[in-house]
């Protein structure tokens, strides 16, 4: 680990802390549904370091909290966006590593024939 790792480690830690005591669960202001709920996933991020990881925990958190009839404009549209912005970001990070994977593969496998080659010839 390195001192950049350690300080943005540090970083999230303060971030949640200091969420988790602002936070107020009951009140419906943007700033208690919307804004500290985001703080929160960067200051997740900022811990875990792994963009895949806050991008599930934050479209199911959307998700469960989407309400299309709902009078607040956060539950109504807000929620759904970044829903599907967490599901986008899944897909594209699933569809990178599928490619990884395949490459690795297919030079591993071109690897062993050009070794079958050269013993042969």
């Amino acid at each position: 680990m390195n001192d950049r790792s350690i300080w943005l480690r540090v970083a999230g830690t303060v971030i949640l802390m200091v969420t988790l005591v602002i936070y107020e669960p009951g009140v419906d202001t943007v700033l208690q549904n919307l804004m500290v709920p985001l703080l929160m996933a960067l200051g997740a991020l900022a811990l875990v370091q792994n963009l895949a990881a806050v991008a599930l925990g934050s479209t199911v958190l959307a998700t469960i909290h989407t309400d299309f009839n709902a009078a607040s404009w956060v539950s109504r549209i807000a929620y759904p966006v970044i829903a599907a912005t967490g599901g986008s970001i899944l897909l594209i990070i699933a569809i990178n590593r599928f490619r990884a994977r395949i490459a690795a593969t297919r030079a591993a496998r071109w690897a062993d024939r050009r070794n079958l080659d050269t013993d042969s010839g």
